[in-house]
């Protein structure tokens, strides 16, 4: 009755799933951490690569307010923050930058600077 059934190999990984040079295989969704200034712990959202960088700030401030994260936000305005890739950087992410091209999965969003008029 019982016994082993021996399959081919192309049976278990079928070729149309195999990378090759014509059609290589992209992902279609990135899961992104982002740390929100002065919040504890990292947001994660999945987004598509073809998203910007502006996409990823709406996305991940809509998931902070939505899901009533502490400390609570005064803005929820995109235009207000910025993305980085750690608090340690200065320069900030163009919002036009596409998610699949940046060098992270990691990022920090904290809010812009003011300017003060005196």
């Amino acid at each position: 009755m019982g016994g082993t059934v021996s399959t081919s190999q192309t049976e278990k990984f079928p070729l149309q799933t195999m990378v090759t040079d014509e059609s290589p295989l992209k992902p279609s969704k990135l899961l992104v951490n982002v740390t929100i200034e002065n919040s504890l712990g990292a947001i994660q959202v999945l987004m598509s690569p073809e998203d910007t960088v502006s996409n990823l700030i709406k996305v991940a401030l809509v998931t902070y307010d939505k899901e009533k994260r502490r400390p609570l936000l005064k803005e929820i305005d995109p235009n207000r923050y910025e993305l980085h890739y750690s608090p340690y950087t200065l320069q900030s992410l163009k919002a036009s930058e596409k998610l699949k091209n940046l060098e992270s999965r990691k990022f920090f969003l904290c809010s812009k600077p003011s300017i003060s008029s005196f």
